[in-house]
């Protein structure tokens, strides 16, 4: 008896098909890529006058979410898409990090006819020459996408810094010890890329203006959607918004959750109309006071913190009293009768005792 076939599996990096939501509007989704399409062509029009060098302008799907992830990963995760991302190679230079020896895998690429990798980079390499930040920032900048050996895919963030983080070209991992070694490293190249992030926004490369159609890009957001939407946490449920973009447009929108279902976690964590419960004692040796004598208490302290407080204001608004004192009577003076005295200046008896001084002198010459 003959066995039945298996099914096709997804790779392990693959992200899971998902579904889009019966409220979710294709027509809307075709109407917003083929204005983001026609503005990009005017803009580029534009640049081809002013700029010498052309540039390429990718399609990017934004996903806006309620709330953030507090997971932090740096692997991306694959998406398998109808159409290629991006040109085909040579428009898009593509390198590969190996193991050493980095000669070994250059002959195994000419083995299996293999000729649309620009560059292989062995991990000598990165360790040595390109361990300068300045060669490193020029390798990121000469390739679009870098692919690299799973066997050595964990010493990469060491290797290569946060320059390739931030500018998101992770390499993506390749099973280099796969027999058709041309579709492995093709797969690689022809998905698109999902990088987790700790905030409220994610974005995809969905399609590369000049060389995607507006049939090619809308199917190509079709299928990233619903498989980005299931590495979120809380899929469909904490999508707040989704639109497309490139970088000097704006984001033309896609999808819009309810009104009803934006803030519906937040309206159930608050209620406002429930009671407020009496805060619990504190644990103690002795028993605890019931709440109406500590509230006693704690009115009959504020009283009388308020009192003292009034006193003293009152005593530093009085005027101080003059400095008075009385005398005993004296020949001509009443008795009785308050006399101010005379502040004593510093400088009596101070020209007496310069002239007993000089007196003094002139007598011992």
């Amino acid at each position: 008896m003959a066995k039945k076939s298996a099914a096709p599996q997804a790779p392990i990096d693959a992200a899971p098909a998902g579904t889009l939501p019966a409220d979710f509007n294709k027509a809307q989704a075709t109407k917003a890529v083929n204005a983001l399409l026609k503005h990009a062509a005017k803009v580029q029009k534009e640049r081809e006058e002013t700029e010498l060098l052309e540039r390429d302008e990718h399609v990017w799907l934004s996903i806006n979410t309620k709330t953030g992830s507090t997971r932090k990963k740096l692997m991306p995760v694959k998406i398998q898409l109808p159409s290629p991302p991006l040109p085909p190679p040579p428009a898009t230079s593509v390198c590969l990090i190996t193991k050493d020896p980095q000669r070994e895998y250059k002959d195994l690429l000419e083995a299996h006819g293999i000729k649309f990798i620009a560059r292989v980079v062995g991990v000598d390499k990165l360790k040595g020459k390109f361990k300068p930040f300045e060669p490193r920032r020029q390798l990121a900048a000469d390739h679009e996408l870098f692919l690299c050996d799973d066997r050595v895919l964990p010493m990469m963030p060491k290797l290569l810094g946060k320059i390739f983080f931030t500018a998101k070209k992770q390499p993506i991992p390749v099973n280099l010890l796969r027999k058709d070694l041309k579709a492995e490293l093709g797969r690689a190249i022809n998905s698109t890329y999902f990088h987790p992030s700790t905030g409220t926004s994610n974005s995809i490369r969905i399609a590369t203006i000049g060389t995607s159609t507006a049939a090619q890009t809308t199917e190509n957001l079709l299928a990233a959607l619903p498989a980005a939407v299931e590495l979120i946490p809380g899929g469909w449920e904490n999508v707040l918004s989704v639109g497309i973009k490139t970088s000097t447009s704006v984001l033309l929108p896609v999808y819009s959750a309810s009104l009803d279902s934006r803030f519906a976690d937040a309206a159930e964590d608050v209620d406002m109309d429930a009671p407020v419960a009496a805060p619990a004692p504190k644990k103690g040796k002795g028993k605890a006071a019931p709440v109406s004598a500590v509230a006693e208490v704690t009115a009959a302290a504020g009283k009388a913190k308020a009192a003292k407080v009034e006193a003293a204001v009152a005593a530093v608004a009085a005027p101080a009293p003059s400095k008075k004192v009385v005398v005993k009577a004296k020949k001509g003076v009443s008795a009785g009768v308050e006399v101010t005295p005379k502040k004593k200046s510093s400088t009596i008896g101070s020209g007496a005792k310069k002239a007993k001084t000089a007196a003094i002198g002139k007598a011992r010459k």
